[in-house]
């Protein structure tokens, strides 16, 4: 914005601005330096905070990743434990009908 605003007196010709209009100049170019500044205090506020969000969206989705693992793993010896049961309650049975 600053660049805007110097561009802009440059085309104007700063010598020949009248000792009336040099302070306004001067004002206007103080004040776009000024936003300029705030404006880059802003964009790095705002980028800190998007990496601070992106940066737990990761912690959190590896999180859910390895709950969902250790909730597999406790199914699948879930499902054999009970398969184990299973083939125990089937000898048994047919140990009974043999004898």
């Amino acid at each position: 914005m600053a660049g805007g605003a110097l561009g802009a007196l440059a085309i104007i010709g700063i010598g020949r601005l009248s000792k009336k209009m040099r302070p306004a100049a001067v004002g206007v170019t103080k004040e776009g330096i000024a936003f300029k500044e705030w404006l880059i205090a802003n964009y790095e506020k705002v980028k800190e905070d998007i990496e601070d969000i992106v940066a737990e969206a990761k912690h959190v989705h590896l999180k859910d990743l390895e709950t969902e693992a250790e909730t597999e793993k406790k199914e699948q010896d879930l499902l054999k434990k009970v398969e184990q049961m299973v083939e125990v309650a089937l000898r048994q049975r047919s140990k009974k009908e043999e004898a």
